[in-house]
């Protein structure tokens, strides 16, 4: 998997110029650091029985991240082999973030949660209670959180309770990324990543960012969403 604008990429597709899909993979692809730098940067897939297109045809590469954000490219074939897909990324077009993922969105927000257990080092630590955390912001990759009551380590995996509607908490397994410190030193929080979400929990959560999104249009308030995985 590949890092496009900070997330990782889990699927490519190629399609033609009325949109068709002609290569779909979720392996044996290449994919620049920066896919609209000013360099000449190549898309190539690896496989079998790929389509052989002519050199110079244009076609959309599609790149699906592990946050299901959807980022769509132009570009021109280069190289085409029943084995190998060279394909040009044109720096003269803009990319286009596809407007059905917009649920996808991060948001900033301030949600109460807990943390029932975690697993570090393959053992499992269970709390007497559970430990209070605030959610600043979240999408479908995952959440920053504040945690005043535990200390906790880059690398554990913690089962949270998050109160996205009142009725019935979202109940989640998240791995601790990265432990964010403040200038001076002091605690800001845990930039988190999402595991084994399910289907029905990611539509839970875009609800929820929907929701959000309507409540600040209602109010007049600018969003603050973003593309893309949590990345804090």
């Amino acid at each position: 998997m590949r890092l496009i604008f900070g997330s990782k990429v889990i699927k490519v597709e190629v399609l033609d110029d009325r949109d068709r899909l002609l290569v779909t993979t979720e392996r044996g692809f290449t994919l620049p650091k920066n896919m609209m730098s000013d360099e000449d940067n190549i898309v190539i897939i690896k496989g079998k029985d790929l389509p052989e297109l002519e050199r110079n045809t244009i076609v959309s590469v599609v790149t699906t991240t592990k946050s299901a954000d959807r980022i769509k490219y132009s570009g021109a074939v280069s190289v085409s082999m029943a084995t190998q897909l060279n394909i040009k990324i044109l720096r003269s077009n803009d990319s286009q973030v596809l407007k059905e993922r917009r649920r996808y969105f991060k948001i900033k927000v301030r949600e109460k949660g807990r943390a029932l257990f975690l697993v570090r080092d393959e053992k499992t630590i269970r709390f007497d209670e559970p430990v209070d955390i605030e959610i600043k912001d979240i999408n479908v990759g995952g959440i920053f959180v504040m945690c005043a009551d535990y200390e906790f380590m880059a690398g554990d995996l913690v089962c949270f309770d998050i109160d996205l509607f009142v009725d019935a908490p979202l109940n989640a397994s998240a791995k601790i990324l990265r432990v964010q410190r403040n200038p001076d030193g002091s605690l800001m929080g845990y930039g988190c990543e999402f595991q084994g979400l399910t289907a029905a929990q990611e539509d839970r959560i875009g609800k929820f960012i929907l929701k959000v999104q309507s409540e600040a249009r209602a109010k007049g308030v600018e969003g603050e969403a973003q593309y893309g995985r949590y990345n804090g």
